[in-house]
């Protein structure tokens, strides 16, 4: 394990001494000079990106495995530790200082170029990835200080804990009109009144009226002016 690490921190050494990824300290109160390496996954230093301090990565591809965000830093005070917080979450410390002889070294030859510099020690932050979308932030701790060093934001997969609104589908409208042909109202020989009843009331079906005495009464009254009409003629003739 220990000489896979020191193949890897020799590429990624070769790359920070040739000048690749390399920034300054950026409002920071102890460090006088930060060097980022890089992102990479599973140890593997083919993976290996530059970063710039602020960075966005998926870790799809990767998700079970680890994201590992590794540099060096020169500073004016005694480093006490490296770590991590992901989400603004508890601070967790780094377990790798400068566990690698020929590194640690090569990290402080490095000091002589720096004023005011006291030490300068390798970060190596081992952060295991999660689905979702995470911030992960290094942090330098001294005695009185913790310095932000570099933001990762990353992504990919879906979070288990994320929670979605339901979501209602939509009522299909139908398709095709009623093939059956509508109730016939059945007929009915007497009328329907269509005046509205009295408050109150219902509407009254007012029954057929017949016209059978109107033509009788017509009838006996022509009979009746007949046989006057008789009567008179009669009498006139017995006069005579």
């Amino acid at each position: 394990m220990k000489k896979t690490i020191a193949l890897i921190l020799t590429a990624v050494l070769a790359a920070t001494l040739f000048g690749i990824s390399v920034g300054a300290a950026d409002d920071c109160e102890h460090v006088i000079f930060i060097n980022r390496d890089g992102i990479l996954f599973n140890g593997n230093v083919g993976t290996l990106t530059p970063g710039s301090g602020y960075d966005e990565v998926d870790v799809e591809e990767y998700l079970g495995g680890t994201i590992e965000i590794s540099g060096w830093c020169v500073t004016d005070v005694e480093i006490q530790q490296y770590g991590y917080t992901v989400d603004g979450g508890e601070f967790i410390p780094s377990d790798y200082v400068n566990n690698v002889a020929a590194d640690a070294n090569a990290i402080r030859a490095q000091m002589s170029k720096f004023e005011d510099a006291v030490d300068a020690a390798r970060f190596w932050v081992v952060i295991p990835t999660q689905p979702g979308d995470h911030t992960i932030e290094v942090y330098l701790k001294t005695d009185d200080v913790m310095d932000l060093l570099w933001t990762v934001e990353t992504y990919g997969g879906k979070d288990p804990n994320a929670t979605e609104a339901p979501t209602k589908a939509p009522t299909a409208a139908p398709t095709e009109a009623p093939t059956e042909a509508p109730t016939e109202v059945p007929a009915t020989d007497a009328p329907v009144s269509t005046e509205k009843a009295s408050e109150g009331g219902d509407n009254k079906v007012e029954p057929k009226k017949s016209n059978t005495g109107l033509i009788v009464g017509i009838i006996l009254g022509v009979v009746a002016v007949a046989a006057i009409a008789v009567g008179i003629i009669l009498a006139k003739r017995k006069k005579k």
